[in-house]
């Protein structure tokens, strides 16, 4: 994104450590209500991890391994296309999909409190990383949903494309020993109906991100000033891409966000990591990922403002600091970590962020700041002194600026110009083919968001 920039000279792991580890300058305590973000619910939190598994996935990601950030590249296609929800296709990845649908729509366990399993627990999903969690685990399962009720709707004539067409009724069954033609016909409608009911929840899915989660993360004046002007830094076409800035530092914005305890229902509370390693896994006591027993399902009301009667969670605010719990990571939530194995540095969220920040040659915050045209942050303000590590500065830039409501003037471009970037690259986006579309399901057109697509899907009551 900014590839004449020089990288920020590398300091190493003791000051990653002076900043990162538990008691350190971004440790936080455990979340209060003083913490809390006034305008950004608790769920977006998690609607932000949905997007970010939807655009990256990088297997080959090392502390110690230096790379060259204008070579990086996702091994998700980057495109905010669903392939984390829809995996390969039916013909690829047979297990995600429905035999009784005939493959048009996606597995769920029986009840629907939770994903198809296997035997051992493993979720059938297209990325195993919306199972690590609890609440990403159940938001995957609610567009899973989405999509189901879609293809049913399609196929009664209840719902239309996405240009305003009814779907066909299908052709009648041909009786056996039919000839090939017939049978063509009939695997041809099938593939298109998944293939018109991904379309939906694809246009969808990209109108949330942005026209309400882009907003409430960088601001309105922001978005409209690319609506109208266009990025000015990021330019994917051609060959797009991830920014390295973006990948590593933008869009971990949302670890800030993450608070130390969620409600998930009326009945239950619980931290996100276990407050005892030893504990069993059933009753559960904390968000782990895995199978979900029905009175451990998700209530959306307490992540997303859906009625009045309940008050939804909100976010911890943008701040340079860490809820503690995420500074001494238990072994299972550190990719690859192997017991006994792992330095208790590593178990620090921030000190992998900002350790990793220097494998990849990542400028300083304050030159990033130059760049984009905004006077840097000060010594006094960033409560550092010299050149700082770009993720620290986007996150303080959001507290001193912003109030911790939303990213700042540099954060918010790296975000905003990367997502709508991506959007525009994509020629099978909203944006490229139907610029002027608006949502059609929920009734709601242009005021479509993140509630609505959860009442559609039956996971929140409707009004």
């Amino acid at each position: 994104m900014f590839p004449t920039i020089e990288p920020r000279r590398a300091t190493g792991p003791e000051l990653a450590e002076e900043f990162g580890l538990p008691g350190g300058k971004m440790d936080s305590g455990t979340t209060t209500d003083e913490q809390q973000n006034p305008v950004l619910d608790s769920g977006f939190t998690f609607l932000g991890q949905f997007i970010d598994h939807n655009i990256t996935f990088d297997p080959t990601s090392s502390l110690e391994q230096r790379v060259d950030p204008e070579a990086l590249r996702s091994f998700r296609s980057p495109r905010l296309d669903l392939d984390h929800l829809y995996g390969g296709g039916p013909a690829v990845d047979e297990l995600l999909y429905d035999a009784e649908s005939q493959q048009t729509k996606l597995a769920i366990a029986e009840g629907g409190h939770d994903h198809a399993r296997t035997p051992e627990g493993v979720a059938l999903i297209g990325d195993p990383r919306n199972d690590e969690n609890l609440i990403i685990s159940q938001l995957h399962l609610a567009f899973a949903k989405f999509h189901n009720r879609i293809v049913d709707e399609l196929r009664s004539g209840e719902i239309t494309d996405v240009f305003g067409q009814v779907f066909p009724e299908a052709p009648e069954r041909p009786e056996e020993g039919r000839s090939t033609t017939e049978l063509l016909t009939l695997s041809n409608y099938y593939d298109d109906l998944l293939a018109t009911a991904q379309q939906l929840v694809r246009w969808h899915f990209q109108w949330i991100v942005r026209n309400q989660f882009l907003p409430l993360v960088v601001g309105e004046d922001l978005m409209n000033d690319i609506a109208e002007n266009g990025p000015r830094f990021f330019d994917p076409s051609g060959d797009p891409f991830i920014p390295v800035e973006f990948a590593v530092a933008g869009f971990r914005f949302g670890h800030a966000t993450i608070r130390s305890h969620y409600r998930v229902n009326e009945s239950f509370f619980a931290p996100i990591f276990p407050e005892d390693p030893e504990a069993p896994g059933v009753p559960r006591t904390d968000l782990n990922g895995g199978p979900v027993a029905p009175e451990d399902t998700v209530d959306w009301r307490y992540f997303f403002q859906a009625d009045e009667e309940t008050r939804a969670t909100q976010a911890k605010r943008f701040e340079a600091a860490i809820n503690t719990r995420l500074l001494d990571l238990p072994i299972r939530a550190v990719p690859g970590a192997v017991d006994g194995a792992l330095p208790s540095q590593l178990r620090s969220l921030v000190v992998r962020n900002l350790l990793r920040s220097e494998t990849q040659q990542l400028p300083s915050g304050q030159d990033v700041a130059r760049k984009i045209g905004e006077i840097p942050l000060s010594d006094e303000e960033l409560e550092s002194e010299g050149p700082i590590y770009l993720w620290y500065y986007l996150l303080k830039e959001a507290e001193v600026l912003r109030g911790g409501r939303q990213l700042g003037p540099v954060g918010g471009r790296i975000v905003a110009e990367t997502l709508v970037g991506l959007l525009r690259a994509d020629p099978s986006s909203y944006l490229s083919v139907f610029p002027r579309w608006e949502p059609t399901i929920g009734g709601v057109g242009s005021e479509f968001g993140i509630v609505d697509l959860l009442r559609y899907a039956g996971v929140v009551s409707v009004e």
